[in-house]
């Protein structure tokens, strides 16, 4: 329950961080204050106004889609299939049995491929990626194409709000150094200071606290007669204007980085928990994860000849057919759900942006294996 409002309490925070941009970048000391009263450039601020007020409400929307739905989305209400039955390779156990899942709500229910309980929601995930918990959901194959649009419209979002003011912002904080500098006191506090190196990141922080100590200094320096959405914010040097600009840069920086990540693992056929797994046991003679292949072969006694009868499953004990299966280990390395990247490309784009189109689905959708991967394991069933 506790953990449960602490993620809401994350939501909600971001998804008010939005909304504050969107006004502060339009009204505060964006398009109205900046650029069309203080500057004077009516034109500019008119497009500017238009561009951010179709970004930031799509930007809210995205997030409010992959925040909603924790109890209820990609979550694998499939009954178990008959692995007698199944004639396409899949990933399966280490005796070639299909996994089932008991921890958590989910109470013995069949555990597709690709599936993954998530501990902090309790359920298991149709295609997992990863718990994010800056939207307190999980992020899964049919909702990855909206996490990417999250990740990369928040890397165009900001940096776009920001740019009026940028230069200005700057030189304030240029200002705010020097006159920090300068400052007896705050030379002795800080400048002065070991501490000053080792605190708040390193030197990172020391010019970042050296900065909001020369905006206390330059406070009574500033116009009293500061008028709202008149661009007198930004003009005069206030530590709010650069906090705010700097911590929206840094999350642009985050935001873009993740995106570019998650950009790789999708073009690489491979969610966040796989790369995760792949790093693990590289060195490793096994990966853990195993491909059952089934086959029919003729035998006159009715079993399958050249198999291994620990991991077969005859259907019929009678006849020249027999279907069985044959198990082999996934090796270090080998991303077996990878299918080149224009055809992992295609899987994410081909899903809706807001909606969970799988959610619908009536019988669960096999994952295909990657060729390379049935082709060696091929090649070892035909020995």
């Amino acid at each position: 329950m506790a953990e449960s409002a602490s993620q809401f309490s994350i939501q909600a925070l971001v998804f008010t961080i939005i909304c504050y941009g969107w006004y502060v970048s339009i009204l505060e000391f964006g398009a109205v204050g900046w650029l069309a009263r203080h500057e004077g450039r009516s034109k500019l601020a008119g497009f500017y106004v238009l561009i951010l007020s179709f970004l930031f409400p799509l930007l809210a929307a995205v997030h409010l889609h992959v925040c909603l739905g924790r109890t209820k989305h990609s979550i694998p209400a499939y009954p178990a299939p008959v692995s007698s039955t199944l004639t396409e390779p899949y990933e399966c156990l280490s005796d070639g049995s299909l996994d089932f899942c008991y921890k958590g709500n989910c109470n013995g229910l069949w555990k597709p491929p690709r599936s993954h309980h998530c501990s902090s929601c309790g359920v298991c995930r149709l295609g997992f990626d990863h718990h994010c918990p800056w939207i307190g959901n999980c992020v899964t194959a049919p909702r990855l194409k909206a996490f990417l649009a999250l990740l990369y419209l928040t890397s165009l979002v900001v940096p776009l709000a920001a740019s009026p003011v940028i230069s200005q912002v700057l030189n304030n904080v240029s200002r705010a150094l020097t006159a920090s500098q300068a400052d007896e006191w705050a030379s002795r506090v800080w400048w002065s200071r070991w501490y000053s190196w080792v605190c708040w990141g390193g030197p990172p922080g020391r010019w970042a606290i050296g900065a909001i100590l020369g905006f206390r200094v330059l406070k009574t320096k500033r116009d009293s007669d500061t008028r709202w959405f008149t661009g007198d914010l930004v003009e005069q040097p206030y530590a709010r204007v650069a906090v705010i600009v700097g911590a929206g840069m840094l999350l642009a920086v985050f935001a873009l980085s993740m995106a570019i990540v998650t950009t790789r693992d999708v073009l690489r056929g491979q969610t966040a928990l796989d790369s995760i797994r792949l790093r693990r046991r590289m060195t490793a003679s096994s990966t853990g994860r195993f491909i059952c292949i089934p086959h029919t072969s003729i035998s006159s006694s009715g079993r399958a000849s050249g198999v291994d009868q620990r991991h077969s499953e005859p259907d019929a004990m009678e006849g020249p057919s027999v279907k069985t299966q044959q198990v082999f280990p996934v090796l270090p390395g080998e991303r077996i759900y990878d299918l080149g990247w224009r055809e992992n490309l295609r899987q994410v784009m081909a899903t809706p942006l807001f909606g969970d189109r799988r959610r619908e689905a009536r019988e669960f959708e096999w994952p295909h294996i990657n060729p390379t991967v049935l082709r060696r394991m091929q090649e070892q069933l035909s020995l």
